[in-house]
């Protein structure tokens, strides 16, 4: 299954104080529940984007991540589906797609002038409705900077009941523990500036990771002390972590491949299938096949990059990345 919605990297920074959310009814709905389970509803979301995260703003932080954006939802997901969709409230949403594709890079740069305020209209519409209750949602997002549309993106949540959860959670753990191809990371990190951090603390990729043929496969382990979930049920690699790990991997092997310098790179898009769970205590692999280098409508360079994420032999996520090179 994919990632748990209250699985998430405990940083308080991350969480601002400022976030609002606002359900636009329709002239004709009363309050409280969709009349029709079927229904789509749609919602205001807004929140400040990130100034002093210990990971979102480490290294040049040219501009915001498109990180960013996914937690908000992967945050406030769950509660539209229980406050809104009549979720029942044991049941644990689990967000299993993510994609997200930015309009113009140059909308997400970082000014320093202050905080600046992501909005996203969400549209969400209810799945696999039985008995008047969705066993999923899916939500459309259009995003904004200020007043400037920045993106667009989908994101997919299933609702599973406790036994359910618990059930594929206590299946995927001992499957990763027993696995015969355990992944064992001995190398040292990389240099935080080639995944564009700055702290060495915030890398989660390890070399070796030599490029063969536009292909490169880097371990991956979570820096010791890095905050987790603490419950037993729920604690496996947060999402946070998950997608960190895909724009370092695609910073380095886009560096790697074309020479594109990571400090002024981000992505414009990531597009992620999140199939199993991940432990914390055990070494991952990535594995990035870089494509051609072309040009954005600015004529900025950039490239796409296909990722695995594996875990003892299990295929953790899918994605892929468009990485660009601001000038």
């Amino acid at each position: 299954m994919g990632v748990s919605a209250e699985a998430a990297v405990a940083d308080a920074p991350a969480r601002r104080g400022t976030r609002r959310l606002v359900h636009r009814l329709r002239s004709w709905e009363p309050l409280g529940l969709a009349e029709s389970p079927d229904s789509e509803e749609e919602f205001v979301l807004s929140d400040d984007l990130p100034s002093s995260h210990v990971l979102l703003c480490d290294g040049p932080h040219r501009f915001h991540d498109l990180q960013a954006a996914a937690e908000m939802i992967r945050e406030i997901g769950e509660f539209i589906g229980k406050t809104h969709f009549g979720v029942p409230v044991d049941r644990t949403g689990v967000f299993y797609r993510f994609a997200v594709a930015t309009r113009d890079v140059s909308s997400w740069r970082a000014t320093g002038t202050g905080p600046a305020q992501l909005t996203q209209v969400l549209k969400v519409r209810p799945e696999k409705v039985i008995a008047q209750v969705p066993r999923a949602l899916e939500f459309r997002t259009f995003l904004q900077i200020g007043d400037v549309p920045c993106g667009a993106g989908t994101v997919n949540v299933v609702f599973l009941p406790p036994m359910t959860h618990s059930n594929h959670r206590r299946h995927s753990r001992a499957q990763a523990l027993r696995a015969p191809a355990r992944t064992d990371v001995t190398g040292a990190p990389v240099d935080p500036a080639e995944v564009g951090r700055s702290l060495p603390g915030n890398v989660l990729v390890h070399g070796p990771c030599d490029l063969s043929d536009g292909r490169l496969s880097v371990g991956v382990r979570v820096p010791a002390g890095w905050p987790m979930p603490g419950r037993a049920a729920e604690g496996h690699v947060p999402a946070l972590v998950q997608l960190e790990t895909l724009r370092q991997t695609s910073l380095l092997a886009v560096g790697r491949a074309h020479g594109l310098r990571p400090e002024r790179c981000t992505l414009a898009s990531l597009k992620v299938h999140f199939r199993g769970y991940a432990e914390p205590e055990l070494g991952m692999r990535c594995a990035a096949v870089v494509g051609l280098c072309g040009r954005d409508s600015e004529g900025r360079r950039q490239t796409p990059v296909t990722l695995t994420l594996t875990q003892g032999g299990r295929a953790v996520l899918e994605a892929v990345t468009t990485v660009v090179e601001d000038f």
